[in-house]
């Protein structure tokens, strides 16, 4: 099976016909980068869907000065799973960034203009595209609210809730300060994970902080400095501010 072959195999281009993927192939760019090479950066225009052909990927947080980290990795996108789905959804811009995580990566590219095209030409097809691709975004945030990967025992765990609903009104830039917060030394009685809304999307991001034989704690309205600062004062020294507590 030639590389172009293999875009036969990408979860979203599953259950197209042989035909729908011939026109596919025409718009692919294949390339290849190394390990810790930068596919894109959050925030950066989302022009393009990526595939994976060989090697792994990495989705997620990128701190400032200090490149790629599984520490801040969110997704690890094997061979025939795609990502950069941002570019089908305004404002078009890659709301994470993505680094080769393997030795190798070689991936796939295609442009979005040249997929709406084929789209707009053959409608069955960009249906089958776009239903495939609610299941693979749906899938990634199911992962996001489920059970956290073993980890060390922990005094403290820290979630964020990061629904949809939770990254529109700045998440993002929540879990950021906690990234950096964690990474500075050794915080391995600190657990950090994620999950889904609590119901309450007026009062987003919510974080919710649980010390070991206490209630949990849920802060409203949350961004990186008040992050910080629960960090320092609750989680680090008992303290809760009580200002930003969730009735």
């Amino acid at each position: 099976m030639t590389g172009r072959d293999r875009i036969m195999q990408s979860d979203v281009f599953e259950g197209l016909t042989e035909e729908q993927l011939a026109s596919l192939r025409e718009g692919i760019e294949q390339l290849n980068y190394r390990k810790g090479e930068r596919f894109f950066k959050e925030g950066d225009d989302a022009g393009h869907l990526w595939i994976v052909k060989e090697g792994q990927a990495h989705v997620g947080f990128e701190m400032p000065g200090r490149g790629s980290s599984e520490l801040h990795t969110l997704f690890t996108i094997p061979a025939g799973k795609a990502f950069g789905w941002s570019t089908f959804v305004p404002p078009y811009k890659y709301g994470l960034s993505s680094f080769c995580s393997s030795a190798m990566c070689s991936v796939f590219r295609l442009e979005r203009e040249f997929l709406l095209g084929c789209f707009e030409k053959d409608p069955a097809m960009g249906y089958k595209v776009m239903a495939n691709l609610a299941f693979v975004v749906g899938e990634r945030f199911n992962w996001l609210q489920g059970p956290a990967a073993v980890a060390p025992y922990a005094q403290v765990k820290i979630t964020v809730h990061l629904a949809t609903c939770g990254i529109a009104a700045g998440a993002r830039e929540v879990v950021n300060a906690l990234v950096d917060e964690m990474s500075k030394e050794d915080r391995s009685h600190i657990k950090m994970q994620t999950a889904g809304c609590i119901g309450r999307c007026s009062t987003e991001p919510n974080v919710t902080v649980q010390v070991e034989g206490e209630e949990p704690v849920i802060y409203q309205k949350m961004n990186g400095e008040k992050m910080r600062r629960v960090f320092a004062e609750h989680v680090l020294k008992g303290m809760a501010q009580s200002e930003w507590i969730l009735s």
